[in-house]
């Protein structure tokens, strides 16, 4: 049985419910069974001003689940009418189809559920560009850190309750310490985030990234993302 990670998170935003992906937009990855995500992200994505993230950070807990289906689920409490006033959201993604060599992944979910909030629903597909060699590489999975995934192309739909949103990004990996990360998600609120994930070892990975602000002319927000898998 593996617990998998300790997150520390700062986005540039509005905070949701949590489940796997890049570092806005969820994918089609699932934690593993009997594996146990847990995060803490910084739910102000403020990096100006005395309401900046580093003036109030407002720290968000989230965890993530493995279950059995190829399912996974995910407890967050984030502040809802207040920085004072925390509050849970549940998150569920289910992996409908697992990618094949003529056609991808397909994963629909459900995050921010709970009292206070407004539900999102959304429907993600990922393609391993280089699949056939990934498959090849499978025998040594398990000497990997579970970021090295080759280079994929991620697309779908967000529905927030009242609008639409589209959602496109990228992994790619380097080698094996280091993958390129890039998503966006459409809306004047979302944004463009550019970085990477550093590959320090099996356990430990960090994920460094800058965002731009879809409304906005200038780098607004900063990730930085610590990951560790214990295993026993």
């Amino acid at each position: 049985m593996r617990l998998l990670t300790t997150l520390v998170s700062f986005l540039a935003v509005p905070a949701w419910g949590a489940p796997t992906g890049l570092i806005i937009i969820p994918t089609t990855d699932l934690v593993p069974p009997r594996q146990l995500s847990l995060a803490l992200q910084n739910g102000n994505t403020e990096l100006r001003g005395s309401d900046s993230m580093f003036h109030e950070p407002r720290p968000n807990p989230q965890s993530e689940l493995g279950l059995p289906w190829n399912v996974e689920g995910g407890l967050d409490l984030v502040p809802a009418d207040g920085p004072e006033d925390y509050r849970p959201q549940l998150n569920l993604k289910w992996k409908v189809l697992p990618e094949g060599y003529h056609w991808p992944a397909v994963a629909v979910g459900a995050s921010q559920v709970g009292p206070g909030f407004a539900p999102n629903y959304f429907l993600v597909l990922s393609r391993t560009l280089n699949y056939q060699q990934v498959q090849y590489q499978k025998f040594r999975a398990h000497h990997r850190n579970i970021k090295l995934r080759g280079i994929r192309l991620h697309t779908g739909i967000l529905y927030t309750g009242y609008a639409w949103r589209a959602l496109l990004g990228t992994d790619i990996e380097v080698s094996d310490h280091f993958v390129f990360y890039a998503d966006w998600m459409s809306g004047r609120s979302n944004a463009l985030s550019l970085g990477g994930a550093i590959i320090i070892n099996r356990e430990d990975s960090l994920v460094l990234a800058v965002q731009r602000g879809n409304d906005q002319d200038r780098i607004s927000g900063l990730v930085l993302q610590f990951t560790h898998t214990f295993s026993w």
